[in-house]
């Protein structure tokens, strides 16, 4: 009986401790893909209002004022930024009937033009404006007259993002065999009061039934004398009638029984 009560107490310790576990890391890597998925867009787009296909010897990326002179606000990311500045993008410019109309790679670049060229035409197929294929946050844009998709390489990012999960896997794996021995602990702890209590109960119940023998079985005389008529005299029957039996068990308990 106590057993299982350990058990139990382990296991509902353990599924609350799982279940906290569970929802915090799903919290936090909730949160950190919607920030990062809301950056991501933000630096594709900055870079997507900074492209313009009609310069020849454009820079990459696009050498344009932070202010956009054209749309007259500023970007939704500031490509001056670090992190902007050491993001590898890329673009395919498409025109409205498909062809292929430019291609800006990187020399950094793991993708061939091929690559970047079907990986472009495939994001066309979307229903959405943004999203990521393969290691790749893409952002699509109509620049009016041609669609520009501009690409943001992540693939340091998503690996770093892998590493720490896998290694929070492990740690977070360890850290629960820790708490289950340790609730193995609490659980015992509680219950031992619990267990000893029982025994002594039970100790104390098997040794008042013992105790009542004596006296029951006195008591089974009498009124057996009675019944059967062992005793005629009258002042025989009196004492019986009137009959006390003391028990003391032990100097702390004492009964009389009336017959």
């Amino acid at each position: 009986m106590f057993k299982k009560s350990r058990i139990k107490i382990v296991a509902s310790i353990m599924s609350i401790l799982v279940i906290l576990w569970i929802g915090m890391l799903g919290a936090i890597y909730a949160s950190s893909y919607i920030e990062l998925s809301k950056q991501n867009r933000q630096m594709l787009k900055t870079h997507a209002e900074m492209y313009d296909i009609s310069k020849q010897n454009n820079e990459f990326p696009p050498d344009k004022p932070i202010n956009d002179i054209e749309h007259g606000k500023r970007p939704e990311f500031d490509p001056q930024s670090p992190m902007y500045q050491l993001s590898i993008f890329y673009n395919v410019a498409i025109s409205y009937d498909g062809e292929i109309l430019e291609v800006k790679n990187d020399s950094r670049s793991i993708y061939s033009d091929d690559d970047l060229e079907k990986l472009a035409k495939k994001t066309l197929k979307y229903g959405k404006d943004s999203g990521t294929v393969k290691n790749l946050a893409f952002y699509k844009m109509d620049k009016g007259g041609y669609i520009l998709v501009t690409f943001m390489d992540n693939t340091v990012v998503n690996e770093n993002a892998m590493t720490l999960f896998q290694y929070t896997l492990i740690f977070g794996g360890l850290a629960l065999v820790v708490l289950f021995f340790l609730s193995m602990f609490l659980a015992k702890k509680i219950v031992n009061p619990l267990e000893e209590s029982y025994k002594k109960q039970k100790q104390f119940i098997s040794d008042a039934g013992h105790e009542l023998k004596t006296p029951i079985a006195l008591i089974q005389g009498y009124a057996e004398g009675l019944v059967d008529g062992v005793v005629t005299d009258e002042e025989s029957k009196k004492y019986y009638y009137t009959a006390k039996i003391e028990l003391t068990t032990g100097g702390n308990y004492g009964y009389t029984f009336r017959v």
